[in-house]
C-alpha cells in the first residue's frame, strides 16, 4: 500500500518538527522514551497533552497516505474477530475490522510502525491493510469485544510504574546516560554561580 512503507516514528517526527506542531525538545525526549525505553511515541505525544489524537491521525492520513476509519461506525464481522489473537490487538491498541482472503482490514490508531505491520503479517501469515483511527476509539471498541482489556490495560499500566520506577531509581544511581549528562548540566550551572576569584 503506497505510504506504508514511509511510516517511522522518525519520520513522524520530522513532520511534527517542520509544522512546529509539538516543540522540538518534546519529540526528542518521546522519541528517547520509545528507543530505551519502548513507550511507543505517539502515545508519549498524545497522552503527554502535546498534541490531540485527532490533529496526529490528520497529519498521518495526509503525509503517509492512508484512509481515516471511526473502528466504532464499523461492522466487525466474526471472523475478523478471530484472525488476530487478542494479545497482538491488546499490545499494539489495533481493532481487526474485516477478512478478505488473507487480508486483514484494522484501524490502528497512528502507533504502528511499517516493521511493526511487517512482524505481525509474518507472524500470522496475512496482509494488513491499515486504516488510520484514534486511541480512545480503538480502546472502546476493544473493551466491547474482549471484556478482560480493560483487566489488561490495568495491569499494563502498573508494568510501565513499576519499570519506571526501577529506571528512577537506576538514574540516582547515576547508571542511566541521562542521570550523568543532568549531573553534568547541573555542575557547570554551579560552577557559573560562583563568584569569580578576586585578582
Amino acid at each position: 500500500m503506497k505510504g506504508i512503507e514511509k511510516i517511522t516514528s522518525v519520520r513522524l517526527a520530522e513532520i511534527l518538527t517542520e509544522r512546529a506542531t509539538v516543540a522540538s525538545e518534546v519529540i526528542t525526549d518521546a522519541l528517547y522514551a520509545q528507543d530505551r525505553h519502548g513507550e511507543p511515541f505517539v502515545q508519549v505525544l498524545v497522552s503527554g497533552g502535546h498534541i490531540t489524537e485527532w490533529d496526529l491521525a490528520k497529519i498521518v492520513t495526509e503525509h503517509f497516505s492512508l484512509p481515516f476509519l471511526m473502528a466504532g461506525n464499523y461492522q466487525i464481522n466474526d471472523a475478523a474477530k478471530a484472525r488476530l489473537p487478542k494479545e497482538v490487538l491488546f499490545k499494539h491498541t489495533i481493532v481487526p475490522l474485516d477478512v478478505f482472503d488473507d487480508i486483514v482490514c484494522v484501524a490502528m490508531p497512528v502507533m504502528l510502525t511499517f516493521d511493526e505491520i511487517m512482524r505481525i503479517q509474518k507472524e500470522h501469515t496475512c496482509d494488513v491493510f491499515p486504516y488510520v483511527g484514534l486511541i480512545t476509539e480503538n480502546k472502546k471498541v476493544l473493551t466491547d469485544m474482549h471484556k478482560d482489556y480493560p483487566e489488561w490495560l490495568a495491569l499494563d499500566q502498573h508494568r510501565r510504574e513499576e519499570e519506571a520506577k526501577k529506571r528512577a531509581a537506576g538514574g540516582k544511581k547515576g547508571g542511566d546516560w541521562m542521570s550523568i549528562f543532568d549531573a553534568g548540566e547541573q555542575a557547570i550551572q554551579q560552577g557559573m554561580k560562583r563568584p569569580a576569584p578576586k585578582k
